[in-house]
């Protein structure tokens, strides 16, 4: 079924997430009509709008660094018009735009780059703020460790690695559940509720310093069998990443630098909020990763060509197909939560011949590798999430899909 038919059938849930060349086309906007708040006050207006491109000055961060002279994305014949429907009703790029206050968007088919917007302050230069965007960059560093022979299989228990993890929730538990946000931990996401465990973790390990992030993960309790349930919740995440840490001896940035940024020609370093300051500190792997939006778009690049990279093989042979196809029944279609019409598999959101990485406040990067089309989009919604937006999102996907398919 492709994604127009399937578009059409959907129900929109907006509970399912609770989760270089020529110059740009960018709104000439003062900077200072843009304020950046500080760890509390920038999640609301009239902050949020600067403050999701200053989220590493912010917070405690680390840089991912570039390395050697950045790739080229050439720019191919421009699109012009494009209008989309939702519900039988007409609506221009222009109304998304508005509708969503998106601060960038970015289409590359080809390789070549055929739409670029920024607004609201933005430009092709500002670090935007990806949100849950980096669950899909984490679940690649677990492939590139996997490629690198430290660890054997998806399958193995994590505690094999972390065996700091044993009685835990997460003892036995396979790094594949976890990928799949199936591992039956104990752990109440909710951003709208004070005593969720999201926001305790969030507020004493990011906004605060004052716990280790990786503390939560240790002390996380079992509420369900792996596989059992697919519940979307950060600490995965966070055991993926100390995972990958662990096994590197790297830091996150450190080991994203070396086999995403320097290799793929990244032309700006990007930076990851941290727990802290200094060496030990260890990156927010569920969130809070920063780049530009060409940079983000180069990785889309790189699977939408199955993991190559100017004729070089970065990604495991077949990673991305295991990656993006939902392989168990509780992350199937329609499984995920009622109504809703997206799977999941490996930190990624599949659709029928896609996969997207999703962040909260809006931010997507949709990947098509039989079209070989990439589309990034940063924005600043009011709300956590909206599955009226996500549909209009969908449906403009869709639409630029439709108009330059091959």
């Amino acid at each position: 079924m492709r994604m127009d038919s399937w578009l059409k059938a959907a129900t929109i849930s907006a509970t399912a997430l609770l989760i270089l060349a020529g110059v740009a086309s960018a709104d000439q906007v003062d900077e200072n009509e843009y304020p950046v708040g500080d760890r509390t006050t920038m999640w609301a207006d009239p902050y949020l709008i600067g403050s999701l491109r200053h989220v590493g000055e912010i917070f405690a961060s680390r840089p991912v660094r570039r390395g050697g002279v950045a790739s080229i994305l050439p720019r191919g014949e421009q699109m012009l018009a494009l209008e989309y429907d939702v519900n039988g009703q007409s609506h221009r790029l222009e109304d998304y735009l508005e509708r969503t206050r998106t601060t960038g968007l970015i289409v590359v088919k080809d390789g070549q780059i055929v739409l670029e917007r920024y607004r609201l302050g933005a430009d092709d230069r500002s670090l935007l703020m990806s949100m849950s965007v980096s669950k899909s960059f984490v679940s690649t560093l677990v492939a590139f460790a996997i490629s690198d022979g430290l660890i054997k299989s998806v399958e193995d228990p994590i505690t094999d690695y972390l065996p700091k993890l044993r009685g835990s929730g997460y003892e036995g538990v396979p790094i594949k559940a976890i990928l799949q946000m199936s591992s039956g931990v104990d752990f109440f996401e909710s951003y709208g509720t004070p005593t969720s465990d999201f926001n305790r973790m969030w507020n004493e390990s990011v906004r605060d310093n004052k716990t280790p992030i990786n503390q939560f993960v240790r002390e996380v309790g079992r509420l369900r069998e792996p596989y059992e349930r697919f519940y979307y919740a950060a600490v995965e995440t966070v055991a993926l990443g100390w995972l990958v840490s662990r096994v590197t001896g790297k830091t996150l940035s450190d080991y994203m630098s070396e086999k995403l940024w320097g290799p793929l020609g990244m032309e700006a370093d990007a930076n990851w909020v941290t727990d802290g300051q200094g060496e030990t500190a260890s990156e927010v792997a569920f969130c809070c990763l920063s780049a530009t939006l060409r940079d983000y778009a180069r990785f889309g690049l790189l699977m939408a060509q199955d993991g190559m990279w100017r004729g070089k093989r970065l990604l495991p042979a077949g990673w991305i197909d295991s990656a993006t196809r939902p392989d168990r029944p509780q992350v199937q279609p329609g499984r995920l939560s009622r109504g809703y019409g997206i799977g999941y598999q490996y930190h990624w959101w599949t659709l029928p011949d896609a996969f997207m990485a999703q962040g909260v406040n809006g931010q997507f990067l949709y990947v098509d590798p039989d079209e070989q089309l990439v589309i990034v989009i940063t924005s600043a919604w009011r709300e956590w999430w909206s599955g009226i937006l996500e549909n209009h999102t969908l449906a403009l996907v869709d639409s630029i899909a439709r108009n330059l398919r091959n």
